[in-house]
């Protein structure tokens, strides 16, 4: 049996465990979604843009669009450095904001101009597609590729009589 110095079965067996995790790590970072919480204010609406994590969508873009209103383009603004943002509004119009954040992330409410109006969340047609997706998710792919890998390694040692 030809084992290089300084090298046992055992200590190949945590080195490779080692390498498995450290590769695995970087899929068990924590996903975020951007969130928007609006309301109407007076003769606007106002609100604040924000991630899941927490965190606050600073100077990211923020459209508005009268729905009430046939053929209106939509006002685009940035949010402030508190992730908050202003549109003038005419009462009694129904709106639409779409926010827009880092790694593609977006998020679209729809809102009435009237008193105590809360958002209603609009589902993305991406969303509802990526629900009925046949594909299994990424960290199974890589976690199956990874133990498929260990295959080859654990029928050498048996050809070769290593134990581990």
């Amino acid at each position: 049996m030809n084992i290089p110095l300084g090298s046992t079965p055992g200590n190949a067996m945590v080195r490779n465990l080692i390498v498995c995790v450290l590769l695995v790590l970087p899929s068990l970072a924590v996903a975020h979604g951007l969130l928007l919480d609006a309301r109407h204010v007076g003769d606007h609406i106002e609100g604040t843009v924000y991630y899941s994590n927490g965190e606050l969508a600073v100077r990211e873009t923020v459209e508005l669009t009268d729905l009430s209103t046939p053929n209106a383009t939509a006002v685009v603004a940035e949010t402030d450095d508190a992730g908050k943002f202003k549109f003038p509004a005419v009462s009694g119009h129904r709106y639409r904001i779409s926010a827009y954040g880092d790694e593609g992330h977006s998020v679209d409410v729809e809102i009435e101009a009237v008193a105590d109006a809360r958002p209603r969340l609009i589902e993305s047609e991406a969303a509802a597609s990526e629900e009925r997706s046949w594909l299994p998710p990424a960290w199974a792919v890589i976690g199956l590729l990874l133990l498929a890998s260990m295959v080859p390694v654990v029928l050498a040692r048996r050809r070769n009589g290593v134990r581990s």
